[in-house]
């Protein structure tokens, strides 16, 4: 009996030594981050845009002149502001199944623009030799003002996920 107490103490030792040079030269060490969040955006934009257009459509009996110039007052403006007096800016949208609507609250926009000497806006139709055919034109020269609000609501959302791997090198 005594020989057998000493090989299992023996046996026991070998193995705790063998596992024990094992988990020394396999560590591994595993991190995983992960980030996921949602924004929320609203945008607007305010284009304001001043110039001339001349057009003309005629036959070929007829000859076109058009010609417009526009000279604006240093005294104009084109303002464009968010906020309030308070401060706040709002959007209120309301969606239908045919389209949506917004209701903007806050948001400015104020163009005044003065004509100034040397303004003129032309066109004329001349009719050419006369070659039997009708004569027919229309002609303009005009000044123009575009004011365009653009506004978009939406909604994004992200998953970001880093995942890092360390292990020793193996065993010789």
């Amino acid at each position: 009996m005594l020989v057998r107490r000493i090989m299992l103490r023996f046996t026991f030792v070998l193995a705790v030594s063998v596992l024990g040079a094992a988990a020394s030269q396999a560590q591994i060490l595993e991190r995983t981050s992960t980030n996921s969040g949602t924004n929320r955006v609203f945008q607007y934009a305010i284009q304001s845009t001043y110039g001339t257009q001349t057009s003309a459509d005629a036959t070929p009996n007829l000859r076109v002149e058009t010609e417009a110039v526009l000279n604006l007052k240093e005294d104009s403006f084109l303002t464009n502001t968010a906020g309030d007096v308070g401060g706040s800016t709002s959007a209120v949208f309301t969606t239908t199944p045919t389209g949506s609507n917004v209701v903007l609250s806050g948001i400015t926009a104020n163009n005044q623009f003065l004509l100034d000497t040397g303004t003129s806006f032309r066109s004329a139709l001349t009719t050419t030799e006369p070659d039997g055919e009708p004569s027919i034109g229309t002609a303009s020269a005009t000044a123009t003002h575009t004011m365009t609000i653009t506004v978009s609501d939406g909604t994004s959302s992200f998953l970001n996920t880093l995942r890092e791997n360390f292990e020793s090198p193996e065993p010789e």
